[in-house]
């Protein structure tokens, strides 16, 4: 899945629907390339993706590469539990490995 643009409160159903379609999948890449701005509710919505891919016995990767983001996300704590790659196809190498 892609977020792109800025997401915050406003988005938020939105963003809450992206997830829902992702919600039964174990093995999940979400790209944050095309994002310029998240929110606190955007990162939530990250956490509960993580922890509902988790509970199917997968994962969820996040590909993103601006150094801002990728600073925010740790300070929020998610990458101590997600890992970030900065290209889909390491996120796909990733989810491939045992």
């Amino acid at each position: 899945m892609r977020l792109a643009g800025e997401h915050d409160i406003t988005t938020r159903r939105d963003v809450h629907l992206a997830f829902q379609q992702a919600r039964e999948n174990a093995r999940v890449i979400v790209d944050l390339t095309g994002l310029t701005y998240i929110d606190s509710t955007a990162i939530d919505e990250l956490y509960r993706a993580a922890s509902r891919a988790g509970a199917l016995g997968g994962r969820l990767v996040i590909v993103a590469r601006n150094q801002r983001m990728i600073r925010l996300l740790s300070i929020a704590g998610l990458t101590a539990r997600t890992p970030i790659v900065d290209s889909l196809r390491a996120a796909a190498e990733l989810l491939r490995a045992p």
